[in-house]
């Protein structure tokens, strides 16, 4: 899974940027915690949400592969966070 297989737009507050996946996938979160803890800070962890910290920026993983980078104010450095963290799931993508 690359970030490219992902579109981006800023939220309303402009302080988050949101990634959807293109196509339907499932994220196991049980598994994404373990894969994302390489990279990352589990700030939490549910059946429903993941949250993580990566430097000054906080990422929300949803199962259904939604990213919601939150912290950042700049595209490209939320970009690089969020393909840092998608990069970093390999066995939990169904």
């Amino acid at each position: 899974m690359e970030l490219s297989d992902y579109t981006g737009k800023p939220c309303r507050n402009k302080m988050a940027y949101e990634f959807l996946p293109k196509k339907e996938l499932h994220v196991e979160l049980g598994t994404a915690e373990r894969e994302i803890s390489t990279v990352a800070t589990i700030e939490m962890s549910s059946k429903v949400l993941l949250m993580a910290r990566m430097n000054n920026v906080t990422i929300s993983l949803f199962p259904s592969g939604k990213l919601l980078v939150r912290g950042e104010r700049e595209e490209e450095k939320a970009k690089k966070a969020a393909e840092k963290l998608v990069k970093a799931l390999k066995e939990s993508i169904k």
